[in-house]
């Protein structure tokens, strides 16, 4: 399938360069699904807000939408794992191994912060669209960003890269990131 942002298309462009450069740059690529972890500064954050306000958005139709992810520590491991093992020109998707829901997502860091889970909330795209292009192209919330968020599954098969398994798991990886936006929040009332 066809990328559906501009930072999708300039991954996959990035890629492109790498495959097409061949023998003289002999490239793996890894595509990791949403990372999080130490110095995360947007995902964990986003959920902290959710949690705080008790909404969780989603963008489009009513219906589970499901993500992979993947602790940056087993990202590095990933890397490493490509840089020793694989093969020049393969591709490798790289996650935990389990599609997670977005309502669980958002619930698990609600508990992890002492609150209640957040309700979900479907926004239509066309309004969520309208409403990046007024706050312009500077935040999270942008026309690019609206785009990547219509779609239900963002998701990795389970990976194939040799010499790596992961091994932090999304409950373990969560209770041991220490996030600013997350510990401000543990402190507020």
């Amino acid at each position: 399938p066809a990328p559906v942002s501009a930072y999708g298309r300039s991954k996959l462009a990035g890629e492109d360069a790498l495959h097409r450069a061949g023998p003289r740059l002999p490239a793996v690529t890894v595509r990791p699904p949403i990372v999080y972890g130490p110095g995360d500064r947007h995902f964990l954050p986003r959920l902290a807000a959710a949690a705080r306000t008790g909404l969780l958005p989603a963008v489009g139709p009513r219906g589970p939408r499901h993500y992979s992810l993947l602790h940056v520590d087993d990202l590095c491991r990933a890397l490493l794992a490509a840089a020793q093992h694989g093969r020049p020109g393969a591709v490798h998707h790289v996650g935990d191994g389990v599609e997670h829901l977005w309502s669980d997502i958002g619930a698990d860091v609600a508990t992890a912060l002492g609150r209640r889970p957040p309700r979900v909330v479907h926004l239509p795209a066309p309004l969520a669209l309208a409403a990046a292009r007024a706050l312009g192209r500077t935040g999270m919330l942008n026309p690019d960003k609206i785009g990547e968020a219509r779609h239900p599954s963002w998701t990795t098969a389970p990976g194939t890269l040799p010499g790596f398994t992961p091994r932090i798991t999304w409950p373990d990886g969560l209770r041991t990131t220490p996030s600013p936006a997350l510990l401000d929040i543990r402190s507020s009332p």
